[in-house]
């Protein structure tokens, strides 16, 4: 009797998820809990555990194929766990000698094909369907050219040979078909979705961040040794939290019965990832110092990027902060991830000269762009977060943000 292995409800509003990679293959052996496929949802990709130990007897989908949830997606052969007992699998026939000897001398001929027709002449050959053992070949060592097949063509009164504009085009392919990813395709799907539903309008504020520079400069490396790789973002979160308070309509999410204020503060950040974007989220982020949000906002990155996210850290984000400074971009305009109402874009931190108190002076100067939706609140809103984020962040003052230690780390510059 075999065991199904399905695809797992990875919480309620998720219906369907892509198999992205097997990690097993039919007739491995596997042990309960070991990870047996990726899939990916529109919330998380997470690993598959064996329900039991035994054999991968059937493996029922392919890697890139969309299911819904609850499909039998691989069935296991169930075997008792004995320590130092090996489990038989059937092993195919050893071929015979003979069809071993056949098997190389086909390689060979195709290996030989390979070096005396070039990726242009075979494609012609295949365009015209000739045969290329019927052309002569003229170039180094007897190898067939593209003169070659034209010339042949151009013999052969059954075949018509193209204009050279239509060979030129079909020769000189200057486009590639990229296919997509699962997670691609979600992202994609979500972000036409999240236009068609919301009033998206972008406010940018820019702000000097020289005193945040300077702490920063100042503790990073007391902060490394804590094992801590202090950014700018856990200030920008931590400044952000502290303005939704006073801002609680960018906290909130539009429905048909009205606008629902969410009390409490949850910050997603994006975190880039080689396929797409996933937005782990920080929990009761008002309630923590620039400290924890350091560890926090590093320990769910690196996880995000190692697969090693679970379904709770992807759920209840009440606002969104996308850091695409990090890729040297100065502003944007971000699309606000449904259903929440605001998203935070945060630019480069970038050297330059401005006007203070009629004197030019050199500043680290960084731009916020905030996406909003007009159906639930007005510029007005927006730009008070704004502002009091830029408040927060260019009076920035260590001791007001940090926890209270009764030992500091060694060579602490702050503020404890």
């Amino acid at each position: 009797m075999t065991v199904d292995v399905i695809m797992p409800q990875m919480g309620e509003s998720v219906v369907e998820g892509t198999i992205l990679k097997w990690l097993v293959h039919e007739g491995d052996r596997v042990e309960k809990e070991q990870p047996i496929v990726e899939i990916s949802t529109d919330k998380i990709d997470t690993e598959v555990p064996s329900p039991v130990n035994g054999i991968i007897k059937k493996i029922l989908y392919p890697e890139g194929q969309t299911l819904r949830v609850l499909t039998v997606i691989a069935q296991i052969e169930p075997v008792e766990a004995k320590e130092g007992v090996s489990v038989p699998v059937e092993k195919p026939e050893a071929p015979k000698k003979v069809e071993i000897i056949e098997t190389i001398k086909e390689a060979e001929k195709i290996e030989e094909v390979e070096k005396r027709y070039s990726p242009l002449v075979r494609r012609l050959a295949k365009e015209y369907n000739i045969n290329l053992e019927e052309v002569k070949g003229t170039g180094e060592g007897g190898r067939v050219t593209k003169k070659d097949i034209m010339d042949y063509v151009a013999s052969k009164p059954g075949i018509t040979a193209p204009s050279p504009a239509e060979i030129e085009k079909k020769v000189l392919e200057r486009e590639t078909l990229i296919p997509v990813s699962p997670k691609r395709k979600i992202t994609a799907d979500r972000m036409v979705q999240s236009k068609r539903t919301s009033a998206h309008v972008t406010t940018v504020f820019e702000v000097d961040m020289t005193k945040v520079v300077r702490y920063r400069e100042l503790n990073k490396d007391a902060m490394k040794r804590e094992g801590i790789h202090l950014t700018y973002l856990p200030f920008i979160t931590l400044a952000t939290a502290r303005a939704l308070k006073e801002q609680p309509l960018l906290n909130a999410s539009w429905t048909d019965e009205g606008i629902v204020q969410k009390n409490y503060i949850n910050i997603g950040i994006a975190v880039s990832l080689e396929d797409g974007l996933i937005v782990p989220v920080i929990k009761d982020a008002d309630k923590k110092d620039l400290l924890q949000l350091s560890k926090d906002i590093q320990d769910i990155a690196a996880r995000a990027r190692n697969k090693k996210l679970n379904l709770e850290d992807v759920q209840g984000g009440t606002f969104t902060i996308t850091n695409y400074g990090l890729n040297g971009s100065l502003f944007g305009t971000p699309v606000i991830l449904q259903p929440q109402v605001a998203i935070l874009g945060v630019g480069a931190v970038v050297k330059r000269p401005v006007v203070i108190d009629d004197a030019i002076a050199i500043r680290s100067m960084m731009y916020l762009s905030l996406s909003f939706d007009h159906r639930v609140m007005d510029g007005a809103n927006a730009d008070a977060f704004l502002h009091k984020v830029k408040d927060i962040l260019e009076g920035w003052e260590g001791s007001v943000y940090e926890r209270k230690m009764s030992s500091p780390p060694t060579g602490y510059g702050g503020v404890w």
